[in-house]
């Protein structure tokens, strides 16, 4: 779409920054998208500080909306307006969060996910699901997870002032991963090892 945008003396290359809204023109093509004509780069949708987390978060997005998806943009755009209004620890765990449930990959933190039950106490991270004492299955990996963790994220979620603690950051990020793995997609090796 951007042929020789990359060049140094192209008029498109100071415009293309990664995670700024764009202005684009561009001429139809016979077949395919067409050409770039004309870019106006507007506001960065990220503070500075953001941007690896960002970069990352798109990263994400591409494994987990493949190319001709008729959805995945506007879920990238609010979870990139998610990771904006969050902690910078907490934000990409957030973000994440919030895209795998616009994906509709995620449950309610407060009940189980197979047996629907309102749960208060603690529960159980098993295959891919939250999980209640009752539906959790016999030889299987679980993680537990604490009613406090769960308020938490919650609190992360609806954008409260809350700092998760180390080990409540790294089990939130084994449970991201651990549902990426579950529906077939790999977490990238720097969301992996973060924090």
């Amino acid at each position: 779409m951007a042929r020789g945008a990359r060049r140094p003396r192209s008029p498109f290359r100071a415009s293309l920054e990664p995670l700024c809204s764009l202005q684009i023109s561009w001429r139809p093509g016979r077949t395919g998208m067409g050409m770039l004509t004309d870019i106006q780069r507007g506001q960065s949708l990220l503070e500075a500080s953001q941007s690896l987390d960002g970069l990352e978060l798109i990263a994400i997005a591409s494994r987990l909306f493949q190319e001709g998806d008729p959805h995945g943009f506007e879920e990238t755009v609010s979870a990139l307006s998610f990771l904006a209004a969050r902690k910078q620890q907490q934000g990409l765990l957030a973000a994440v969060w919030h895209m795998l449930d616009l994906a509709g990959w995620l449950g309610n933190l407060f009940h189980c996910w197979q047996c629907g039950d309102e749960v208060a106490g603690s529960m159980s991270w098993q295959h891919g699901h939250l999980l209640c004492e009752n539906c959790l299955q016999d030889g299987g990996n679980r993680m537990p997870v604490s009613a406090g963790l769960r308020k938490s994220i919650a609190g992360v979620l609806e954008g409260c002032n809350i700092q998760l603690s180390v080990e409540n950051v790294s089990t939130w990020r084994e449970i991201i991963r651990l549902v990426l793995k579950e529906h077939g997609l790999k977490a990238t090796d720097s969301f992996k090892a973060q924090y």
